[in-house]
């Protein structure tokens, strides 16, 4: 099984394909589709937790995950066990056999396969939603066979360039191919090549759309601490009523962009009669979400926080986030990247506030060598970088350098982050 995907030559015959001959699982739920370049994850997650709360029986599909595979395919918020997982996928490999016997091209990639093992869990377990993140992209994507009640496109941004495309309106393109006929959508896209191609491609498919900053407002987010919880208080208005005094234990003025993007998708549900659901619910199911990886605290003395950030505006907003939540002596920085991301911008928004720095590299591939992030660091900016062989090193190297008031911010990949937070569960720092 490979990760293929090719915005020339890849299409979704094959997925299509293989879900036929295991009895298209994927039409046996409502689904919810998200995509987008920042903040999907977190807004699928604030989705599932509150069709959860109100009641439905909800899967969630993610990617990447932390720590564990299973992790990617959850039932009300409870990731698949190992049991469940090799029985869907044993009902796949007879299918996916087949398919490789007629054509060796037709071999399902990982990413379809772990897809359709999501749509099997949920169809045998009789999910009634099931809110799915988009891996890449969102034309071609393996999740791309459904037909939801709503599709949601977060902000775009550049990223997977040798991929997607170079530029916004090409990523764009990409992105607004989850649009379907007459289904809404709801977008958080911000820069004029993005909605412009999105309003485009809902004209041409007759897709009511409902923008943030038009029909859903953020009028204040501030960050706030609740009984020992920190996160954000925010007012979100959407186009159908107002939400005040909003709590969500997430860190970060861009969660509120996330939580107005699935006020906006659950306005939309409502609107069409597919959902009904009271705003107390919502209410209380926000103020309980957890998005693990997301500027997330996992130690207090010293501050230590996991981030997924991996390109140039999320890592902006993790670099604003630590200075308006946290204060602290020294930042201490660990990093590490795969190679085909922007890492010269990224560098720009965290080194230069950064008093110590460790580089290290994940276990993965696609891993950017240590070596040259400690030579781009000391060439640009004039400072040392630690080389660390392994997340685990860095993690031991860094703690070593922390004060109690320091913080540890530990990022620039969910590869890093996962490898990170099993080293700091072994040391019962951070929970499992």
């Amino acid at each position: 099984m490979s990760y293929q995907y090719n915005t020339s030559t890849f299409n979704l015959d094959r997925m299509v394909r293989l879900l036929e001959q295991a009895g298209n699982p994927h039409r046996e739920f409502q689904s919810l589709h998200i995509t987008g370049t920042k903040g999907k994850g977190s807004t699928a997650i604030m989705l599932s937790t509150i069709l959860q709360h109100a009641g439905y029986k909800t899967g969630l599909f993610t990617s990447p995950h932390l720590t564990n595979l299973k992790e990617r395919i959850q039932l009300n918020r409870t990731n698949i066990s190992k049991e469940d997982f090799t029985a869907a996928l044993n009902v796949l490999v007879p299918d996916i056999q087949r398919l490789r016997n007629t054509n060796p091209a037709e071999s399902p990639t990982f990413f379809e396969t772990l897809t359709a093992i999501c749509f099997l869990y949920f169809k045998e377990k009789q999910a009634e939603m099931a809110v799915l993140e988009v891996g890449m992209g969102g034309r071609l994507d393996a999740t791309n066979v459904v037909l939801p009640l709503v599709s949601v496109i977060t902000n775009i941004g550049l990223d997977h360039v040798n991929i997607l495309g170079n530029t916004i309106s090409r990523i764009a393109y990409e992105k607004a191919g989850i649009i379907k006929k007459g289904i809404p959508v709801i977008s958080a896209a911000e820069k004029p090549e993005a909605r412009s191609v999105i309003k485009e491609v809902c004209m041409e498919k007759g897709a009511p759309l409902y923008l943030l900053g038009k029909d859903i407002r953020i009028d204040d987010a501030q960050p706030y601490t609740k009984k020992n919880s920190r996160g954000l208080l925010c007012n979100i208005k959407t186009w159908q009523g107002a939400y005040r005094n909003l709590f969500i234990p997430l860190l970060g003025i861009h969660q509120a962009k996330n939580c107005a993007m699935a006020l906006g998708a659950l306005e939309a549900l409502r609107e069409h009669g597919s959902i009904s659901i009271d705003n107390e619910a919502i209410r209380e199911a926000l103020a309980h979400v957890r998005c693990p990886g997301r500027i997330e605290v996992i130690g207090e003395i010293p501050l230590i926080i996991l981030d997924f950030a991996h390109t140039v505006e999320s890592m902006a907003s993790l670099r604003e986030t630590l200075f308006e939540h946290f204060t602290f002596n020294k930042l201490i920085v660990i990093l590490g990247f795969s190679q085909d991301k922007d890492i010269d911008n990224i560098l720009r928004e965290i080194v230069p506030c950064a008093n110590d720095i460790f580089v290290t590299k994940s276990t993965n591939s696609r891993a950017a060598p240590p070596e040259e992030l400690a030579k781009k660091i000391k060439a640009v900016y004039g400072k040392r970088a630690e080389i660390c062989d392994s997340a685990r090193d860095a993690v031991i190297a860094a703690q070593r350098a922390a004060s109690p008031d320091d913080l540890l911010c530990i990022t620039g990949s969910a590869y890093i982050a996962g490898e990170a937070r099993q080293e700091l569960t072994h040391q019962n720092v951070a929970r499992a």
